[in-house]
């Protein structure tokens, strides 16, 4: 995996994200949320849902004093990390939280692509096939499978 991930097509028409590494390394707030797992960045600029123990919390990366509960994300690793034919981004990871970023409304709320590929100064694009705009969208390949994975 080149990128540190690729992409699989989901019978659905979401995609999975296959994550070369699939451990948290890295985790940044800024502006924004970014999860790096390997050379793979999940940049998340909008607010997003997460559940930890069964408790469920609503986190805006611009209000920093939201976001405490997402530490609870470190150290970890992804079991699935996909996005839905709708746009949303989901999470989970193999201790039992969960992450969800709605799909987008006036502009892209989530990014996956390669570490340092998303500058500062962008706002964050799916990088799904087709948008040219997102990191690493012309290097993604999509992996068919005829399996489902992850959960329905």
């Amino acid at each position: 995996m080149p990128g540190g991930h690729h992409l699989r097509e989901q019978p659905d028409g979401g995609l999975e994200f296959v994550l070369e590494d699939p451990v948290l390394s890295c985790l940044v707030v800024d502006d924004r949320v970014t999860l790096r797992f390997g050379r793979t960045e999940v940049v998340v600029a909008d607010p997003f849902d997460l559940e930890v123990d069964g408790v469920g919390h609503r986190l805006d990366p611009r209000r920093p004093e939201t976001l405490g509960p997402l530490l609870a994300l470190y150290p970890g690793t992804a079991r699935w990390l996909w996005a839905t034919p709708d746009g949303r981004l989901v999470l989970v990871l193999m201790q039992g939280q969960r992450l969800v970023v709605p799909g987008p409304a006036v502009r892209s709320a989530w990014s996956v692509g390669d570490a340092g590929a998303v500058s500062g100064d962008h706002l964050p694009d799916h990088g799904l096939p087709g948008d040219e705009d997102g990191p690493g969208a012309a290097t993604d390949a999509v992996e068919e499978d005829p399996a489902p994975l992850g959960p329905a």
